[in-house]
């Protein structure tokens, strides 16, 4: 199955590669590794995210807020880097503070919802902080006092810098079926499961554990439950949790596992009960893709050793 197996990219579908790759470069400060006409690939920390043609892979995008999913950068002063970012010209959303650390939101173009993290102390003890400490020591830029040892000083303020140096940190999948997500990505992907945890909202019951935390390798690949019941706001008294689950906002991005052979790998998750189509190739090398019980993407990647040698050693960690 799974089991060991790395996210190397994101894949966000955009209307605009251009424009989107313009926003991630020259907003949020990502660095271009490499543009071609099937997509723009930037680096993330551990992992890089591949901007693609919604339109040409038959992917609808809906709207300017989608809060299917949540893409989550890693940073040691949350208050520093949204500053900067804003006078990047982003604009943020909402902000809130409790037990899990600091995080506010913002939306890229296409409507993908971003998140900045800086974790707090409590949160440094948990089953997942060994994840959040390696992904700091090998790719954030920084202090130790935070979070722990940076892999190198910052390179400059963060006004110069933007979120290079604060790498992808988490992929929050939401989900309205906690039992549902735990049988499909522990038991049926054989992911490792970190840790279960009670959401973020104290007014859910005490028993609903609805934040599952898997390794994806170089980032947190996690589930998160819909607030359906109940509401939950930011510090200033805004909304601030998802609350609908349409499964139909989900495609708008997909993780990509890397594996050694995509034929074994579908043919042992088929037997687990994982739908999966076939084998495609593309430029990259061959994919194969499936889908969560809640409409999220995934692929698989088998990289072509051409493709991979001509992209550098960045491409896939």
């Amino acid at each position: 199955m799974l089991t060991g197996a790395r996210i190397t990219s994101l894949i966000m579908y955009a209307h605009d590669v251009a424009e989107s790759a313009d926003y991630y470069h020259r907003r949020l400060g990502l660095p271009v590794l490499e543009t071609t006409p099937e997509r723009v690939r930037l680096d993330a920390g551990l992992l890089e995210i591949w901007l693609e043609p919604a339109g040409r892979h038959g992917v609808q995008l809906f709207g300017r807020r989608d809060d299917s999913s949540d893409v989550v950068f890693l940073t040691e002063d949350l208050e520093a880097t949204r500053a900067a970012l804003e006078s990047r010209g982003v604009t943020f959303e909402r902000r809130r503070s409790y037990e899990v650390g600091l995080v506010t939101d913002f939306y890229d173009p296409n409507g993908h919802r971003l998140m900045l993290y800086q974790p707090s102390a409590e949160s440094l003890t948990w089953p997942s902080a060994p994840k959040i400490r390696e992904v700091w020591r090998r790719r954030g830029r920084g202090t130790d006092r935070v979070i722990g040892p940076a892999s190198a000083p910052a390179q400059g303020p963060p006004e110069v810098t933007g979120l290079s140096g604060n790498p992808l940190i988490y992929l929050f999948m939401f989900e309205n079926d906690q039992m549902a997500a735990l049988g499909f990505y522990r038991d049926a992907l054989g992911l490792a499961l970190l840790e279960r945890v009670h959401c973020c909202n104290q007014d859910c019951d005490a028993e609903i554990e609805g934040i599952g935390k898997y390794d994806g390798g170089g980032v947190l690949l996690s589930t998160h439950h819909m607030h359906e019941r109940t509401m939950v706001f930011d510090d200033l008294g805004r909304p601030y949790s998802p609350r609908v689950f349409t499964p139909a906002h989900g495609q708008g991005i997909a993780p990509v596992f890397e594996v050694g052979d995509v034929e074994a790998t579908v043919a042992a998750l088929r037997a687990t009960g994982v739908g999966i189509a076939g084998v495609t190739e593309r430029d990259a090398g061959l994919f194969a893709r499936f889908e969560d019980p809640f409409g999220h993407p995934f692929f698989l990647l088998q990289p072509d050793p051409v493709a991979r040698a001509g992209a550098g050693e960045s491409a896939l960690r």
